[in-house]
């Protein structure tokens, strides 16, 4: 249904904001195909989004999530998927670097800073949400967002170093069984979600740091290029992720 560019990017902030509030994906189309209608019609006699609302967009996000129930297994399957890709991601690193030893705080401590990285992006989805905010901008919010992970789990290693103990050790055997089902989830998790990046940042960051750590630079320079690999991948692999969604919705929208 065609309706002007304000209100389809307010159904699409609606979409965000309510997703990222923990709504179920069903119920949400069918708020915002009902509110499309009704957006439809009320254009057809000049009306605006605030006149078929009478709130401001906030306040009428705000109203529409309290009265829409909380999705508990919808949340408890993305927590699962966030949790299981990112161990997933971890432990293929250490597989390739031949090191999979694990103490208690590296088994509780990686889900712990997965989980809150996923409360700080839902709340990152509700502000840009609920305000109208350039792209560059928003894009500026989500790059400072990612280095979240990385000094969390930073912390978690280097506490780790000092009062760590190993509980969990796998050898040769362990490693190749635990890289390829690692493989596996990261593929199934980029099928699942349809985005490439679970897929690409694996290959941008383990493959150049296998090289880099088989060349005659010194442990320093070797150090430094290992480290400049994560952010870099990171940055390519979610480029070509929202170019890729990109494409889909100039596609829906034409």
């Amino acid at each position: 249904m065609n309706v002007s560019k304000e209100s389809r990017d307010f159904l699409d902030r609606l979409s965000v904001y309510l997703f990222a509030s923990g709504k179920n994906e069903k119920e949400i189309r069918e708020v915002t195909g009902e509110l499309e209608d009704h957006l439809h019609e009320a254009e057809k006699k000049g009306k605006s989004v605030e006149d078929i609302t009478g709130l401001t967009a906030k306040q009428y996000m705000d109203q529409i999530a309290k009265e829409m129930p909380f999705d508990k297994m919808g949340v408890f399957k993305y927590a699962l998927v966030l949790i299981f890709g990112a161990i997933a991601f971890y432990v293929m690193g250490d597989a390739i670097n031949g090191t999979m030893d694990y103490s208690w705080i590296i088994i509780i401590g990686l889900p712990v800073m997965v989980l809150l990285y996923g409360v700080m992006v839902a709340k990152l989805f509700k502000y840009t949400a609920e305000k109208v905010l350039s792209k560059k901008k928003e894009f500026t919010l989500l790059i400072l967002l990612a280095g979240v992970p990385l000094a969390g789990m930073g912390g978690v290693v280097f506490l780790d170093q000092f009062i760590g103990v190993t509980t969990v050790s796998l050898g040769t055997t362990g490693r190749v069984i635990g890289f390829v089902l690692c493989a596996f989830i990261l593929i199934g998790v980029s099928i699942w979600s349809k985005s490439l990046i679970m897929i690409l940042l694996p290959i941008l960051v383990f493959v150049p740091q296998y090289y880099i750590e088989r060349t005659s630079w010194s442990e320093e320079t070797q150090l430094m290029m290992i480290a400049m690999v994560f952010p870099i991948g990171f940055m390519i692999s979610l480029g070509i992720s929202i170019l890729q969604m990109w494409r889909k919705e100039r596609r829906q929208v034409a």
